[in-house]
């Protein structure tokens, strides 16, 4: 075993290492774990840094044009009825995806009897259940979407 020194930094790399490396027969679900972890740590992480890149609209982000976004209407919060609505910015599209996993809104998607991507969705609580989020997934995107953020958070913390 090797000490770990600085856990933030030393998970996302490891974390990338494992996604990149991985041969195994579970592709998609070494995906999911993956990126799991490279969204939740940095999602923590971001909230308490100043970067301007992660308040960039995902729509301003060309490396991300491969995302399957079905759905991005972000609710901060709803006041008599009122919808008061983030701005559609990294940051937030993290956080939307975390939460659709932490409360395990994940739909498999299957071709031909084959496990082939994940649709993740986030609800707005509140007691109102409105979708705020749908974003599908296949692999690839998975994995180009982990190692992107892998990548971005990496640049701010080293």
């Amino acid at each position: 075993m090797v000490e770990i020194v600085h856990f933030e930094l030393e998970f996302v790399q490891r974390t990338k290492e494992t996604l990149q490396n991985y041969q195994g027969e579970y592709k998609l679900s070494n995906a999911i774990n993956c990126t799991l972890g490279l969204i939740i740590l940095p999602n923590e992480i971001i909230n308490n840094i100043q970067d301007p890149f992660w308040d960039t609209l995902i729509s301003d982000i060309e490396q991300l044009a491969f995302l399957q976004i079905n759905q991005f209407e972000p609710i901060h919060r709803i006041t008599n009825g009122n919808i008061e609505y983030y701005p559609k910015t990294l940051k937030i599209l993290l956080k939307k995806i975390r939460n659709g996993l932490a409360h395990q809104n994940i739909e498999p998607v299957n071709n031909n009897g084959f496990f082939s991507g994940v649709i993740i969705r986030n609800y707005y609580g509140g007691g109102n259940n409105r979708p705020d989020l749908e974003i599908e997934f296949n692999r690839n995107q998975l994995e180009r979407f982990a190692l992107f953020i892998a990548d971005e958070y990496l640049k701010v913390v080293v």
